[in-house]
């Protein structure tokens, strides 16, 4: 299969390497930027286009792309691609906007090609095996949900993630939004959704949140709180699922293992083979369109996750920023 690398920095290279491992053919990337458009091309070979519409108009178009570029522009790239009759693998967050979510969502629907929301996560092995545990009651009725994502970003000042008209907001829309996504996969859809935010006040430009916390409870009651932080000096990437009779915890610093625990105490360490969560996503998303079937993550996803953040940030943007309840009720 032909493909191609919308935005070629970081993520795009991860999605190129990505494409390479699972044998497809990489035909192009679309990189505005120079330099960072002759590294890539550099790296793997391929031409460098200013636009998706010169990728397209171009002797070697591809049949998908993965669009890896800042989320003001996800909505735009991918309905030019799909009104093409190009296939879409496009980075989360799927839109910057609920407004864009929903109208992305409905071209994806009526389009004859497949839309892939990137959730690298739900390609996570440690993840798969929890969810294999749950749905088959190793711990009995699942209760309560843990997740942080967090660690230390010393430029993100100065990067788009930090220009809230770009990105759309910060840690919670970058980190926050697998989160969301995970807790989907592990404990069911979205019931409610609270959340608080946190941002730096000492001039340094800084438009979004740096830190920010969520909790989520699913249609079965179960209550999910989650993490996230780009300010964490020490970090930590974790899930952890607790049900009736034990719990189960994945500590991303401990790969291919998760630990389980009874209700007794005893801890069970339970191995599973290591993998790439980039290259089982691409697989997916070529295996999606080369048989036909659906991706294991939709456009459907991309729009519950951008839904939910919708619902925290509007609850966020009602309290002014540096207000105290002592304030409020003095």
């Amino acid at each position: 299969m032909k493909v191609a690398v919308i935005g070629g920095g970081a993520i795009g290279t991860v999605h190129a390497k990505a494409y390479v491992a699972a044998g497809a053919q990489l035909v192009g990337v679309v990189e505005p930027v120079t330099a960072v458009g002759e590294r890539f091309s550099t790296a793997f070979g391929v031409p460098v286009f200013d636009t998706l519409d010169s990728l397209l108009a171009g002797d070697n178009p591809p049949e998908a792309i993965s669009i890896c570029t800042p989320p003001f522009t996800h909505r735009q790239l991918a309905e030019v691609a799909m009104k093409a009759g190009v296939h879409v693998l496009c980075e989360k967050p799927m839109a910057h906007t609920i407004e864009d979510a929903r109208a992305l969502h409905r071209s994806a629907e009526a389009s004859n090609v497949t839309f892939a929301t990137a959730y690298c996560h739900r390609f996570q092995p440690e993840l798969e095996l929890i969810h294999s545990h749950i749905e088959t009651g190793e711990i009995g009725t699942v209760r309560t949900f843990f997740n942080a994502f967090s660690g230390h970003q010393d430029d993100i000042e100065t990067r788009w993630f930090g220009r809230k008209e770009l990105a759309g907001g910060g840690a919670l829309i970058d980190a926050g939004i697998h989160s969301i996504d995970i807790f989907r996969y592990l404990c069911g859809e979205v019931d409610s959704a609270t959340g608080t935010l946190a941002t730096v006040l000492d001039g340094t430009g800084l438009e979004v949140e740096h830190t920010a916390a969520m909790t989520l409870r699913s249609v079965t009651h179960v209550i999910g709180t989650i993490e996230c932080s780009w300010k964490s000096p020490t970090g930590q990437s974790i899930v952890r699922v607790e049900g009736s009779e034990g719990s189960l915890t994945f500590d991303y610093a401990r790969q291919g293992q998760v630990a389980k625990q009874s209700r007794s105490g005893e801890v069970e360490i339970l191995q599973v083979s290591p993998g790439n969560r980039f290259e089982r996503e691409i697989a997916d998303f070529i295996r999606s369109v080369t048989v036909g079937m659906r991706p294991r993550t939709g456009s459907l996803d991309g729009l519950v996750g951008v839904a939910v953040l919708d619902e925290v940030y509007s609850q966020s943007d009602n309290r002014s920023l540096g207000s105290s309840i002592l304030n409020e009720v003095a």
